[in-house]
């Protein structure tokens, strides 16, 4: 049985992967550079910092990756106000999950003031009993840190959690900490290779407590 629910946020809850990517396009830009479609498997799910690491090496900026991140970061702050949505269905499973009695945990690779930020501007930052954002731990995703520390901090075993990802690196930390997993990719991620290791992908939100309940893991 399942004794919590660990959501992911970027792609999960929020759409909010296109910002990300624009923020990306546009700094890469100030260097005459574009960013190549084959390094999005490499990004997706990671904290800013790591992901700063891959593109100043791979596109051999100029810049140190800590200047890179901080920047690309100004621009990507800058684009949210007005622009955050939910994704389909979010709303609705939380508030079935807690009508249950179910507590819920975000384990996210989003820095604490972007988390912060985008949980208010949806109405979702009293959602949540847990937040571990990629501040709170020394690796991140697919590392299973950040999985770890929510499972431990919602006083549950790792085993009796499961875990909402949309990217395969979110599913590999997961599956790294011991959690279960299910995984719900969107239009930029369904096309990645690693899903293979959830225990389901479901196409929506909206079949995961439909999933949950046919498959015994609620009563």
């Amino acid at each position: 049985m399942v004794s919590a629910v660990i959501f992911d946020l970027d792609g999960v809850l929020i759409d909010s992967e296109a910002l990300q990517l624009a923020a990306w396009e546009q700094y890469v830009a100030r260097f005459a550079q574009r960013l190549p479609r084959e390094l999005l498997p490499r990004l997706f799910g990671r904290r800013l910092a790591d992901a700063a690491r891959i593109i100043v090496a791979e596109l051999a900026l100029p810049v140190s990756p800590e200047r890179a991140a901080q920047e690309r970061d100004e621009l990507f702050l800058a684009s949210l106000p007005g622009n955050v949505r939910p994704m389909p269905g979010a709303h609705d499973l939380i508030a079935a999950l807690r009508a249950r009695g179910i507590p819920l945990g975000l384990a996210t690779s989003g820095h604490q003031r972007y988390v912060r930020l985008v949980l208010d501007e949806l109405g979702l930052d009293d959602a949540f009993s847990v937040l571990v954002t990629g501040d709170d731990v020394a690796r991140g995703k697919p590392a299973p840190d950040c999985y770890v520390l929510a499972a431990a901090r919602l006083g549950s075993s790792p085993g009796s959690c499961v875990a909402i990802e949309d990217a395969p690196l979110g599913v590999a930390a997961a599956r790294a900490a011991g959690l279960r997993c299910l995984a719900v990719p969107n239009d930029h991620t369904r096309h990645l290779d690693g899903f293979a290791a959830a225990d389901a992908i479901l196409p929506g939100l909206d079949a995961v407590l439909p999933w949950l309940e046919s498959n015994g893991w609620f009563s």
